[in-house]
């Protein structure tokens, strides 16, 4: 028997079923979740998130730009900043945009904000065009 797995983000819930197995982008490091782990609460960092149904048979994944995954008893709560699923990846735009970024990157001092989120935006786009990649 696995878990009750919710992923939302402000906008929408975008999973809400049962789950074998987890595995998340945690701000100290990649992190898997299995039936009968200890309760915790983790901070998101941007990356892949990919989880198996409770058929064992499918495993599905997204990317999230950040937030919290609570996992209690019998349930994970991951509370998303954004999350990308592959259909909602249009491979051609994310390239587009992983171009931009690399460009705007370029164009930026180091040991700015401005840097920080232009690296950023090229992390969250290599991120994109890798789940459109892995997934076609």
């Amino acid at each position: 028997m696995g878990f009750y797995l919710e992923i939302i983000t402000p906008d929408k819930k975008f999973v809400s079923e049962e789950a074998d197995k987890i595995v998340c982008p945690g701000e100290a490091g990649v992190f898997c979740v299995l039936p009968g782990h200890a309760p915790m609460l983790s901070l998101l960092k941007l990356g892949e998130l990919r989880y198996v149904d409770s058929t064992r048979s499918n495993e599905h994944f997204m990317v999230v730009t950040g937030g919290y995954v609570e996992v209690t008893q019998d349930k994970v709560s991951v509370l998303a900043d954004e999350c990308v699923r592959p259909r909602d990846i249009i491979l051609s735009q994310a390239e587009a945009d992983m171009a931009k970024a690399e460009e705007k990157l370029k164009t930026v001092d180091k040991d700015t904000e401005a840097y920080r989120k232009a690296k950023w935006n090229l992390d969250y786009a290599q991120a994109v065009v890798k789940l459109g990649q892995k997934l076609q």
